[in-house]
């Protein structure tokens, strides 16, 4: 270190950080919306009708990227040392389209409108068309111009795309198709944050089914597109297709999701038992169809996850993501296709039955409530969604936190940290009602000269989860003691 007569600041970036909770309601939705707007072209129009030059010119694909273009016209330069008829010339370089004028023997340029077409047309490497209108006999004038009006496609094909707030910011998805009802039962619940991916319709069933697949998997491109990682995927209308439920079951895998998967219309309740068995433990399988009005006032069933979805993301905001959102309100549903009987006390009646067999259902009671609290796997405590969404939840905000540490000095400082950090996280959490506990600690056994050396650092942590109370068990006994005593009180 240099030599100083005075005072230097040093600033250190040793010490623990805080852990953000990562976003736990986005939900991932897959789709079709076959009248969705496309993207526009960008344009260019020179010229004249009255003068019969008129020019449009316009990008061979739609895009803003088309407004990066630019088109230049300029007359021929004469030579004065050999004055004769030059013919016109283009070019096409770096998105400009470079136009030179035929001149006669005088320099006066000839080159008319139709003729400027058809050469920018002959251009095999050119992004850029034209067109013209009548005849097209008159001659162009030198301009220079950009393209303008391009727009990109809002919700081009298998791209997630971030719907926020409302169903006012999809109005381009047009109004047919399984997304803009999803976007409407999900907004029904509350206004979240939903990443779409826009499947291709197609009326051939087997085609139909390898888009939505195909959608369904490119969710897992969403946090690197939008920044957003769905933690709730749906595809209404097509995961009662046992190839789209997987597909959502192996997405929902790789993002630490869970997929709300729904039920066939009408399927019965051992036809949906017997479904659950193919599904493990980040699905929840959903029975019932949800009656609602459509525009012209019909009553239509639609597929429940959507609706489940947006219930989801309303109990993350209201309560916290570690609420299960079994016996909360659902909001603007009518009724179900099928009623499941239901008594509080009855292990026998269907929507016990369900729930017993991991599958979840809606019941009436003051209202529309979701019913039942588990995910397809037998264990005994990851089974609870909230239970698996805390996991993701504390799991996934530490891993990113973690990305501070990666890379700096191995050893005791900043093993030191990593530990605070934790335990400062899981003393958070405990306050906010949202564990019991947890802690971290340094693996003493793992932790080798060798690990070490090698860059590997062990450190391990728990955290106690809260359960949702499912069997509450009253246990009551007559005690005719209190008769005795206010006979004998005075």
């Amino acid at each position: 270190m240099s030599e100083l007569h005075g005072v230097e600041t040093i600033e250190l970036t040793q010490g623990t950080v805080a852990v953000t909770t990562i976003r736990t309601a986005v939900i991932g939705l897959a789709g079709t919306a076959p009248d969705a707007a496309t993207g526009t072209v960008a344009a260019l129009q020179t010229g004249s009708a009255l003068l019969d030059s008129l020019l449009v010119f316009s990008a061979k694909k739609a895009g803003v990227v088309g407004n990066k273009y630019s088109v230049t016209a300029a007359a021929a330069i004469l030579d004065p040392a050999d004055s004769k008829e030059i013919m016109p010339a283009i070019k096409y370089v770096d998105g400009v389209l470079d136009i030179t004028l035929g001149i006669d023997d005088k320099g006066e340029v000839t080159t008319t409108a139709a003729e400027v077409m058809t050469l920018v047309n002959a251009l095999a490497d050119s992004d850029i068309t034209a067109a013209v209108t009548g005849e097209a006999t008159g001659i162009v004038l030198p301009f220079s111009e950009a393209l303008a009006g391009g727009t990109d496609e809002p919700y081009p094909l298998n791209v997630p795309v971030v719907v926020a707030g409302g169903i006012s910011q999809a109005k381009k998805l047009g109004a047919t198709g399984s997304l803009p009802a999803a976007l409407a039962d999900i907004f029904d619940q509350e206004g979240a944050l939903v990443v779409i991916v826009r499947a291709e319709a197609d009326e051939k069933e087997e085609t139909q089914r390898a888009n939505i697949i195909a959608a369904v998997a490119a969710l897992q491109d969403s946090k690197s597109i939008t920044t957003y990682q769905p933690r709730i995927l749906i595809a209404p209308d097509f995961s009662d297709d046992g190839a789209v439920a997987k597909q959502l079951e192996t997405t929902a895998n790789k993002l630490r999701g869970v997929a709300y998967v729904d039920s066939a219309s009408m399927a019965t309740a051992q036809d949906v038992v017997l479904r659950r068995s193919m599904f493990g433990a980040r699905v929840e399988l959903l029975r019932p169809h949800v009656a609602q009005a459509a525009t012209t006032g019909e009553i239509i069933y639609r597929p429940y996850s959507a609706c489940a979805a947006g219930l989801r993301a309303r109990i993350d905001r209201e309560n916290g993501w570690w609420w299960s959102k079994s016996n909360q309100e659902i909001m603007n549903i009518l009724g179900v296709e099928q009623v499941d009987s239901f008594e509080l006390n009855d292990p026998n009646c269907v929507a016990n039955l369900l729930n017993m067999d991991n599958v979840s259902t809606i019941i009436r009671y003051d209202g529309f409530r979701h019913w039942g609290n588990r995910l397809c796997t037998t264990d005994p405590q990851l089974r609870f969604e909230s239970v698996r969404r805390s996991a993701d939840v504390i799991e996934d905000s530490i891993e990113q936190t973690m990305m501070l540490y990666i890379d700096r000095p191995l050893d005791k400082q900043v093993a030191d940290d990593i530990i605070g950090t934790i335990n400062s996280y899981m003393r958070k959490l405990k306050g906010l009602g949202a564990i019991f506990g947890g802690k971290a600690w340094l693996d003493e056994e793992l932790n080798t000269a060798e690990t070490i050396a090698a860059g590997v650092l062990y450190i391990d942590y728990d955290f106690g989860p809260k359960s949702p109370l499912e069997h509450l068990v009253m246990r009551v006994k007559i005690n005719n003691t209190y008769a005795v005593v206010e006979m004998v009180t005075k």
